[in-house]
């Protein structure tokens, strides 16, 4: 899976991929957590034109939970996502995202996963423009042997060169499903962080910071 986000506005790749922007708007500019229901950074295309805004992270079902992520294999088959999946799909901007390992019932020791060097992670995403305002959900793969180690899904990474095939409005499910897969672990590297990444509210250069490994049967450090 994947339960909180980190960006910043370091996207040259991608805008220097597309041409025609409606509009840009970023803000704030980094984050190092953004989790459900707070907005992230998308690029869709709208008649035409890409345009990066930023959206609630999370589509909304029924009663107040919100789907963070779409299975890649069933989400052309959902009643929830196969309507965005055929006509909304769009990128989200990312720098990487955390989820937690179950080390005790009691203990939930989260985890940074990014790109090596820290590069540009474009996720592939549906969006929905809900009552609360427009909002977007990650579409995911089996784990690679980076994030297996922590949870059994992964956000869809896409490389550049289906940015503009998984855009595409004229592609059918024939054509997209194949882009759903499991990104190259040699790619990626990923850490424990503070405990404090699972604390609402709490977001700064401390969530990314690494932890010492695990001492025995103590768990992490921090």
């Amino acid at each position: 899976m994947c339960n909180a986000l980190r960006y910043n506005d370091t996207i040259e790749e991608l805008t220097g991929a597309f041409s025609g922007f409606g509009h840009l708007s970023i803000v704030p500019p980094v984050r190092y957590k953004v989790t459900p229901s707070e907005p992230v950074p998308v690029l869709t295309l709208r008649g035409g034109k890409a345009q990066i805004d930023m959206l609630n992270f999370g589509l909304k079902g029924r009663g107040s939970s919100r789907q963070l992520m779409a299975r890649g294999e069933t989400a052309a088959e959902l009643q929830m996502f196969r309507e965005a999946f055929l006509k909304r799909r769009c990128l989200v901007i990312a720098h990487g995202f955390y989820d937690s390992e179950v080390v005790t019932r009691s203990l939930l020791q989260p985890w940074h996963f990014h790109r090596k060097g820290d590069a540009l992670m474009i996720l592939a995403g549906l969006w929905e423009s809900q009552p609360e305002g427009e909002s977007v959900a990650i579409v995911s793969a089996p784990p690679n042997a980076v994030v297996l180690r922590v949870i059994d899904r992964m956000p869809v990474i896409l490389p550049r060169t289906a940015w503009h095939s998984w855009l595409d409005p004229a592609a059918t499910r024939e054509h997209l499903q194949p882009l759903l897969t499991t990104y190259d672990a040699a790619d990626m590297e990923a850490w424990p962080v503070t405990r404090k990444v699972n604390t609402r509210g709490f977001d700064g250069p401390e969530c990314i910071a690494r932890l010492p490994e695990r001492q025995g049967d103590l768990g992490f450090l921090s």
